[in-house]
């Protein structure tokens, strides 16, 4: 990434709002864990079990996160590889080089070296970036 023109910050900044939305950590609450258990709730409501909820909510994602997941969601379609090396690299935030590196290669399923992940960062970041190109021309 030795491209620092605006549009690639631009596009840096908004990698970084996805990778936190989609952070690998918060699959408890994309898989539909509960957040609280029987007792707790017996406990809030005095004893009483509280009527059933009806209806669906669904999750609430940002509309540019979500654009940003939808691009991606293509890439792996055509370069599995590169759409893996974007969720690791950012949504795996918080996370030291390495142990990214190893959420990649378990991803894989084989291992890789350091230069050749960060070589598939560059190559798909520059996808995103073409992608986001090409949707603001589009517009």
């Amino acid at each position: 990434m030795s491209d620092l023109s605006s549009f690639a910050t631009y596009v840096r900044r908004r990698l970084d709002a996805w990778g936190t939305e989609f952070r690998l950590d918060r699959d408890g609450e994309f898989l539909g864990y509960a957040g609280k258990n029987i007792l707790q709730i017996l406990r809030e409501h005095a004893g009483e079990i509280p009527e059933r909820t009806h209806g669906y909510k669904p999750l609430l994602i940002p509309p540019l996160e979500w654009q940003m997941e939808t691009i991606v969601h293509d890439m792996h379609t055509d370069a599995p590889h590169l759409a893996m090396t974007l969720r690791a690299y950012y949504c795996g935030a918080g996370r030291v080089a390495v142990e990214r590196l190893e959420t990649l290669q378990g991803m894989l399923g084989y291992e890789i070296s350091r230069q050749r992940f960060y070589g598939y960062h560059d190559v798909a970041f520059n996808w995103v970036q073409g992608s986001l190109r090409a949707l603001a021309i589009g517009a």
